[in-house]
């Protein structure tokens, strides 16, 4: 299980959408929605200071579409749609094309979209475009990038958020960095919550609205290529968790914006970039895989039957005591001697072991289920290959617990491993403990992870 240097929570607040209306009205008109950005660390100009600096890193990495009709399609879509997203939006707005037929599109803060060729090969009409496209601008005129690096820094660096340092050293990537977010593809500004995508999603819907597009287009086009493409949209769905009832909440939305619109579909400059981009060579294949390269090691020596304990704020936890323990945040990494791999600089990797840490998740009076698929997108940042195999309720302490199995890439050279996320609730957050060995050693060491499971004091 790969993990940062710098244990962080990877808290991702939830982010509320704040609705006005007339109260005595049935409907309220499209300007009288009001949509609020979360808590944010970053000023407007730093948004775009971070975006640009992120674009040197994403266009390191990603394959951009070359030609300029295809080009200038799409910038001239975004720029239309610009004029009609809410509040904001005095950003250097910029629309590029990546050269993958993978169904995603992301945003980066300061306003620099980028939209997959699958989406426009995918797409029956513009409407589903511009839907894509005025999602993404919902992200980014709601700042859900540095939202999230701002909960991230608050967790690894509250003395320096409150002694006002942030962005004196004149590099917010080295900044950021401290608190192990990383620029570029797969970083944590790219992830979302579902609050997140919900947000976007109905910033999107007020954006399509206005600019005469028929406003039920997005969240149908999400709704498609999930259900028809499925091996082409993993990515998309991994950085954009999928809503509980999005077409209800986009249709309730709808609802309000004013009169019933039926917006245009289609228009023969989609038609002519969708013939264009469907004549374009194939892509070049995905580079290699990215993350560090995996380590050949010698099994470590079988845990001890003699515990001893580790004792948190949070939480206390029994562990062999041949084990050692690396401690960060409100969380520990338990493990054996040669059980944790340097992978990278500012990178290891736990082969072997336990992980138990204090997770807050970002919406208050949540649900335990919720809860954990949080975390295990989080997880996924940097274990995307991380796969769940089943999950089932039990009681800790007495209270509901949730174990989940997990099917994962080990950090050991050729070897996939199994993991056991048990998640239970505790004051303002859960505790997560997470048991960690290689797939075809993971039985020998139940006995000792059920032995640590059992000794779990919440305190």
């Amino acid at each position: 299980m790969k993990r940062r240097d710098k244990l962080g929570r990877g808290e991702r607040l939830l982010i509320s959408l704040a609705v006005a209306c007339l109260a005595v009205a049935p409907a309220a008109s499209a300007e009288e929605i009001k949509f609020k950005p979360g808590f944010n660390l970053f000023s407007h100009d730093q948004d775009i200071q971070i975006g640009k600096e992120n674009v040197a890193e994403v266009e390191k990495q990603l394959p951009l579409v070359k030609d300029a009709r295809i080009e200038a399609y799409v910038n001239d879509l975004g720029h239309r749609l610009v004029a009609f997203a809410p509040g904001n939006t005095d950003y250097p707005w910029t629309f590029k094309v990546v050269n993958s037929q993978d169904i995603n599109a992301f945003a980066l803060p300061g306003g620099f979209i980028y939209v997959n060729r699958g989406v426009l090969e995918a797409a029956d009409d513009e409407a589903q475009v511009a839907g894509v496209v005025a999602h993404e601008m919902g992200h980014v005129v709601m700042r859900h990038g540095t939202h999230q690096a701002s909960q991230a820094m608050l967790a690894q660096m509250p003395l320096a958020i409150l002694g006002g340092v942030l962005g004196q050293s004149g590099s917010l990537t080295a900044e950021l960095a401290q608190a192990g977010i990383g620029l570029g593809v797969g970083s944590l500004m790219l992830k979302n919550s579902r609050s997140a995508e919900s947000q976007a999603d109905e910033v999107g819907t007020y954006i399509l609205y206005r600019a005469g597009y028929d406003p039920h287009a997005m969240a149908q086009f999400f709704e498609i290529i999930e259900k028809k493409y499925p091996q082409r949209t993993i990515e998309f769905f991994s950085d954009h968790p999928n809503p509980e009832n999005r077409i209800q909440k986009v249709d309730a939305l709808i609802a309000q914006l004013g009169p019933p619109n039926q917006g245009r579909r289609d228009s023969p400059e989609f038609q002519a970039a969708k013939k264009e981009t469907l004549a374009l060579p194939a892509p070049p294949k995905a580079k290699s895989d990215t993350q560090p390269a995996a380590k050949a090691i010698s099994p470590p020596p079988a845990p001890s039957s003699r515990l001893t304990k580790y004792s948190a704020d949070s939480f206390a936890i029994a562990y062999p005591d041949n084990w050692q323990a690396q401690s960060g945040q409100d969380s520990v990494a338990l493990a054996p001697p040669g059980g944790v791999l340097t992978v990278a600089q500012g990178e290891w990797a736990q082969a072997y072991g336990a992980a138990v840490s204090k997770y807050v998740p970002s919406k208050k009076g949540f649900g335990l289920v919720d809860a954990t698929q949080e975390m295990l997108n989080a997880m996924r940042q940097s274990n995307p290959n991380l796969r769940v195999v089943d999950q089932k309720g039990l009681r800790i302490r007495g209270r509901s617990a949730l174990s989940t199995r997990i099917e994962n890439d080990s950090p050991l050279q050729g070897q996939k491993e199994t993991d056991r996320l048990v998640t239970v609730r505790w004051r303002d957050g859960i505790v997560a403990v997470l048991f960690i060995a290689p797939q075809a050693e993971f039985e020998s060491y139940r006995p000792t992870f059920d032995a640590m499971l059992s000794s779990l004091e919440l305190r």
